[in-house]
């Protein structure tokens, strides 16, 4: 949940020590997001229901809505999604670097390693979805599950779970709209842009959705105008704007819905909404500044001011003008003394020309000096003795590789994202101590799988009331809280380690083939139900080829050998009533 809505209240718990918010330095604590940047909408659930759909009060509040998040909240997370493209603030920083100064921006993939780590181990398996009805041990749930394979397959719904992980660590957050398409009532899902929607919860202490909004700017030849799409639990209100999306709205339509709720569904990574690389964004812009003031130092070297103390002694012998820093020849004034730029005194005389030797090459990889000697006020002469060296700034790459390697540390720790190129990681490490590495990403798995599971609930409820209404799917309403759903975390594998351990649970003789054959599951990469109409149908195989074999042996018929559907043996018994017959025979 948000801190608090009360904005009063959030300055007062800050209770500052003089000037403390200016050393905030505008990041990400201090001005760096708006107070509304990430507040959850709630109103009263009566505010709501009173309003008549599209009356006048009923489109300004919803404008109201849509200008807050547009103004407070869509900043944020176009700020977070361009860093998970690697087009971090950096980019747009005033260096104030002089003029000939290198200023390169280096940014680093931080928020994509860490989004895609967390994502691949999230939903790098595929959901598995059960059903289990405890009210009704007959109930197999086979309709439902057989649809919602069919919808899955049809939705491509592991990738959907992959977008969805990704907007959920970036931001915090995510949407999917349940919808039909045009002339078709079977449900589809789709993820929608975390920066074009929001939804409006009521106040009650179990919050539901009262309504949600789709908002996007779409450019035609570079008119802009706004789509603006207002969810209610029974209708959807199309509506366009042109430039600005709170404002001047025309009703394009309105078409109901039998989803029986609101068919924009949010999903949240956390209570507080917040992205899993979010709270080290203070040390992701510092380390940005790190490695590119490092190539910054590296460059300026390569352009470093040379500094000669004393003459350049490889020159021509040869006498020139000299010229001044203006451009201009430069001369000594006969009556002043002194440089002039001016040929003649003021008395109309010619000035004497300023002659030096000319040097050959001033690029030349060596660079010949020799003492400069200069005359001293009593008369004596001084000799200075030359040098040549660079101005460049002692840098310590010791102490610049120990302070990112800290940084990057400090992110790892805290976001709980393995590093894989620690020394520590070995590609052998017993599974144990994976599991200890990964302590503590699990922990916040736990949290958002119940958190996601809620989200998924929710969409099996509204497709399962779709489906109601659907011909040829016979699916209930109510089927959706039956159905259950597995993460499969996407763990590096040890086949080796796996094989035993099934090998271990499967001498114990306390355990189904059923179960033996899920655990291989994740070597083999068929499912077990899959697996297990393999055994059955290479068992049928088995015994066909052996009665074949049998039916082939010499004396033997075909017809012999066929067996009847009471599973007795014909030639067998035709055999015994015969021996049966000349048995009673010579009894007699």
């Amino acid at each position: 949940m948000a801190e608090t809505n009360d904005l009063v209240a959030h300055y007062r718990s800050i209770n500052p020590e003089p000037n403390s918010i200016a050393m905030l330095n505008g990041k990400r604590f201090g001005d760096r997001y708006q107070f509304q940047a990430n507040q959850q909408y709630q109103i009263p659930a009566d505010t709501w229901r009173a309003l008549k759909p599209m009356s006048a009060d009923f489109i300004e509040m919803v404008q109201w809505y849509v200008n807050d998040h547009y103004t407070n909240q869509l900043p944020r997370i176009l700020e977070l999604e361009r860093y998970y493209q690697a087009d971090n603030n950096i980019h747009y920083w005033l260096s104030n670097k002089r003029r000939g100064k290198a200023d390169k921006r280096i940014t680093s993939g931080l928020p994509r390693y860490i989004t895609n780590i967390r994502v691949g181990y999230e939903f790098g398996n595929p959901l598995t979805f059960g059903y289990s009805n405890k009210a009704d041990d007959s109930d197999t749930g086979d309709n439902i599950l057989t649809a919602l394979a069919d919808f899955n397959r049809a939705n491509d719904e592991p990738y959907h779970e992959k977008v969805m992980g990704k907007n959920l660590c970036n931001t915090g957050r995510a949407y999917e709209l349940i919808y039909c398409a045009k002339d078709d009532n079977a449900p589809q899902i789709t993820p929608i842009d975390p920066s074009q929607a929001f939804v409006v919860w009521s106040t009650d202490v179990k919050p539901i959705e009262l309504f949600a909004v789709r908002y996007f700017a779409v450019n035609v030849m570079n008119q802009v105008n706004y789509q603006i799409e207002v969810y209610t639990k029974d209708s959807i209100y199309s509506y366009q704007a042109e430039g600005n999306p709170a404002a001047d709205w025309k009703l394009q339509q309105q078409v109901e819905h039998s989803f029986g709720d609101v068919p924009l569904i949010e999903y949240v990574l956390n209570d507080e909404r917040v992205g899993v690389w979010e709270p080290k964004l203070d040390e992701i812009d510092e380390y940005d500044q790190s490695l590119s003031e490092m190539a910054n130092s590296q460059a300026d070297f390569s352009n470093a001011m040379l500094m000669i103390n004393g003459e350049v002694q490889n020159n021509t012998g040869k006498l020139e003008q000299m010229i001044g820093p203006d451009g201009k020849p430069l001369y000594i004034d006969n009556l002043k003394g002194g440089y002039t730029s001016n040929p003649k005194d003021s008395s109309g005389k010619t000035n004497q020309v300023v002659m030096v030797q000319k040097v050959l090459d001033t690029h030349a990889n060596v660079l010949y000096l020799r003492p400069y000697v200069y005359d001293q006020p009593n008369g004596s002469k001084l000799v200075s003795q030359t040098t040549a060296q660079y101005l460049t700034k002692q840098l310590s790459a010791q102490d610049w590789s120990t302070y990112i390697n800290q940084l990057l540390a400090d992110i790892h720790k805290d976001t709980n994202t393995p590093d894989t190129t620690d020394a520590n990681f070995a590609a052998n490490a017993s599974g144990v101590a994976m599991s200890y590495k990964l302590w503590g990403v699990d922990q916040e798995r736990d949290i958002m799988q119940s958190l996601y599971q809620r989200g998924l609930m929710q969409r099996l409820k509204l497709i399962c009331q779709q489906w109601s209404f659907v011909e040829g799917v016979d699916v209930q309403a109510d089927q959706y809280s039956n159905v259950t759903v597995s993460f499969t975390p996407n763990l590096p594998k040890n086949d080796s380690e796996i094989m035993q351990n099934i090998s271990a649970v499967k001498g114990t003789g306390a355990v189904s083939d059923e179960t033996i054959q899920e655990m291989a599951e994740q070597v083999t990469g068929i499912p077990a139900d899959q697996e297990q109409q393999r055994m059955a149908d290479q068992k049928d195989a088995n015994m066909q080829r052996g009665q074949q074999a049998f039916g082939n042996l010499p004396g033997m018929s075909s017809d012999d050998s066929e067996v009847t559907d009471d599973g007795d043996d014909e030639a067998t018994g035709t055999e015994t009533d015969q021996a049966a017959s000349e048995t009673g025979s010579t009894g007699r």
